[in-house]
């Protein structure tokens, strides 16, 4: 799959496998070393069974709280750009169509050179497009770094100083940051801690940022 390629071409961190339905989760390291928690839903269709609501929750919860969205898109299949419209019905109805979104043309290895120019109808209205093959390698390095550019937008750096009884924090920023460095004060028992974090988690752990260094 897409997913495990981009982990192979970066470093995995972190390998949850959930329920059938449910969204795999990988933590790789981007080019520019930002962490990046990237998560492979299963597809979309138009006209969920109501019976099946319930089993799909979970990705579709991932795809309303994700920062950014990457829109994997078979490039060689006949129906590729009913394929594409059925997902942005989806992304619209939960309100998720606004996010940054990159579009992956994937599978392009299957397609002929003089039939690449079919290939523009399919990204038309993206601003961020990238054709790829697993198979190859085609595109992958790319990706990587339009993925690393957007993500640079809803990082942050952050040190931080957090009480003792606060070890779910301290783990918390492990699992979901980039720890950059890690000391503990004897003085008051307190957690030193120089991370990488998303902007929702900085928000979260506000009351015990010191400083917020630039990259």
């Amino acid at each position: 799959s897409l997913l495990n390629a981009l982990t192979g071409a970066g470093v995995l961190e972190e390998d949850k496998l959930f329920a059938t339905l449910d969204p795999t989760t990988r933590k790789i390291i981007l080019p520019s070393r930002q962490p990046l928690l990237l998560s492979d839903t299963v597809g979309f269709i138009r006209k969920l069974p109501h019976t099946l609501v319930d089993a799909f929750k979970a990705t579709l919860e991932e795809a309303q709280l994700a920062a950014m969205l990457i829109h994997v898109l078979d490039a060689s299949h006949p129906g590729a750009l009913e394929q594409r419209a059925a997902t942005e019905e989806v992304l619209s109805e939960l309100k998720a169509l606004h996010k940054p979104t990159v579009l992956v043309l994937n599978k392009v290895d299957r397609i002929a050179e003089d039939d690449r120019m079919m290939l523009g109808s399919l990204a038309r209205g993206y601003d961020h497009v990238v054709a790829t093959s697993t198979l190859t390698g085609e595109g992958l390095d790319r990706l990587a770094g339009m993925l690393d550019e957007i993500a640079g937008h809803n990082l942050a750096r952050v040190e931080l100083r957090l009480p003792p009884d606060r070890h779910d924090l301290v783990a918390l920023v492990h699992r979901e940051g980039q720890v950059e460095s890690s000391s503990y004060d004897e003085s008051d028992a307190y957690s030193v801690l120089r991370a990488v974090v998303p902007g929702k988690l900085k928000a979260r752990l506000a009351p015990y940022v010191v400083s917020a260094p630039e990259f």
